[in-house]
């Protein structure tokens, strides 16, 4: 995949963190909070955070953590197949691509702009289902363990 390559190469050097968005309660729109926790379970060298629906709350944390970059990791809907994920520009996802948290990730991009340094990336994932009470479906699990896989390697781990 192109964008891992890309993720890599703008990540590489960089002291970065990783922000997953998302409601684990409503299917694959859980994508960020299961790539929050996977990172947990294999013992990610970088900072990370389940930010879950309130990703605007984490501002402070991106500067507190005095990173380089910060990558979010979200369901959006680009119109891909499900579980297949790619570097979504910030300016998408305002007028094309559709997230559940866009107005609340564009104005914490803007307020990162305004108040930090350094570069923000969005990974989004295509979400097969959104319902209420389901899980990840098995496709989103799949992008979400390549995202992950992919993100350690730009650690060096």
């Amino acid at each position: 995949m192109d964008d891992a390559k890309t993720i890599a190469a703008r990540l590489e050097g960089k002291r970065f963190g990783v922000v997953g968005v998302g409601n684990a309660l409503k299917g694959d729109d859980g994508a960020g909070p299961a790539l929050a926790a996977m990172l947990a379970a294999r013992g990610a060298s970088f900072p990370l955070v389940d930010a879950s629906e309130v990703p605007e709350n984490y501002g402070g944390w991106v500067e507190k953590q005095k990173l380089d970059a910060v990558v979010f990791v979200d369901a959006v809907e680009f119109g891909g197949a499900p579980g297949e994920w790619r570097l979504i520009p910030f300016e998408d996802l305002m007028h094309s691509a559709s997230s559940t948290h866009r107005l609340s990730l564009h104005f914490l991009i803007r307020y990162l702009k305004e108040k930090w340094r350094g570069e923000a990336l969005l990974i989004g994932v295509q979400p097969l289902s959104l319902k209420l009470g389901e899980g990840l479906s098995a496709e989103v699990d799949e992008g979400v363990t390549e995202i992950a896989a992919c993100l350690m390697r730009a650690a060096g781990a």
